[in-house]
């Protein structure tokens, strides 16, 4: 199979050779394409306290998300992020 990259991807990977993340361009991609895929197919793991936070939820009546909810979301994360 052969694949087109950007120059900025290219330059990129080129790096990450020279820097020593990895033996060969090849080799990184697959990588990466095999991180993402195992990702996508990993079973989301469960908790009992997530399952009955999730029961609890789910009883509770929805209400549409404001721009304040976005804004906490938002807030919550830039937190966690710095922490």
């Amino acid at each position: 199979m052969t694949i087109s990259l950007s120059k900025d991807v290219e330059d990129f990977l080129r790096e990450q050779v020279r820097a020593g993340a990895c033996a060969d361009a090849s080799k990184l991609v697959n990588d990466v394409l095999r991180s993402i895929r195992d990702q996508q197919t990993k079973i989301f793991d469960t908790s009992p306290e997530l399952e009955a936070w999730l029961l609890e939820a789910a009883d509770k009546p929805s209400t549409p998300l404001t721009s304040a909810d976005f804004k906490d979301i938002r807030e919550r994360v830039s937190a966690r992020l710095r922490s």
